[in-house]
């Protein structure tokens, strides 16, 4: 398994755990994020601020890694399903795809949504 992959699996890891301080610090400070839902967050701080707010929507939430491929060379595609318990006890379950672009041994772009 690539160092990259390891990455992208790391950074489901600290998700699950809504382990923000850790989630941080596999962004490079320049890092993008874009989410068809959400649109663009362009640098570290905007991320986890977007990442941190999500995540208090939340009383319990869930990413599992259905599938994941290297395409090419430090990009990884994963396909996700998602479940989530809202603050007001509603049920929130998808499946999606994202994008982790690897680049120096830090996350430097997510796409969700594609």
């Amino acid at each position: 398994m690539s160092a990259a992959v390891q990455l992208a699996e790391q950074y489901f890891a600290y998700s699950n755990q809504s382990d923000m301080a850790q989630v941080e610090t596999l962004f490079h400070q320049s890092s993008t994020y874009y989410s068809a839902n959400l649109g663009f967050f362009v640098s570290k701080k905007a991320i986890i601020d977007m990442q941190t707010t999500f995540h208090s929507q939340y009383q319990t939430l869930h990413w599992t890694i259905d599938k994941v491929v290297e395409s090419k060379p430090n990009i990884i595609e994963i396909e996700f399903s998602f479940e989530g318990t809202l603050q007001d006890g509603k049920t929130s379950k998808r499946q999606g795809r994202e994008y982790i672009l690897v680049y120096g041994g830090l996350i430097q772009h997510i796409a969700v949504g594609l």
